[in-house]
């Protein structure tokens, strides 16, 4: 991978490569905030017009520009977004399995995360929505 010019290259991704916090901003203002004082996520109505696997995707995105912020873990347990109460207890255990067989995200000791190289993914699948 030595070669820059090398169309191949760009079929290459990598969990450190750098998240694009511009386009996560973008992505996450319409739906939600993050608050300054308890670091809790406070969801907009129109966050809760999505479907599940939409709502699930946001969230993962907000842990991790959370992260990116505050330098905590970037993953979050199926039981902490239950209690987001976003959706029923067994949609969203089913969806974050679904998400997890589609490789959208991945899991790590029973705690999720959207990993860096999918952000554009779930940009360019929200701006789709827009239309």
């Amino acid at each position: 991978m030595t070669n820059t010019n090398d169309p191949l290259d760009k079929l290459f991704v990598s969990e450190s490569q750098a998240v694009d916090r511009q386009e996560l901003a973008e992505l996450l203002s319409p739906f939600l905030s993050i608050n300054k004082e308890n670091h809790g996520l406070d969801f907009s109505g129109k966050f809760h017009e999505l479907s599940n696997a939409e709502k699930i995707l946001l969230v993962l995105a907000a842990i991790k520009a959370r992260s990116l912020v505050l330098g905590t873990e970037d993953k979050i347990s199926p039981s902490e977004i239950i209690k987001m109460e976003i959706a029923p207890e067994g949609s969203i255990k089913g969806t974050l399995k679904i998400l997890l067989e589609s490789r959208d995200i991945k899991s790590d000791s029973g705690k999720y995360s959207l990993p860096n190289y999918k952000l554009s993914q779930v940009v360019a699948r929200f701006k789709k929505l827009e239309k």
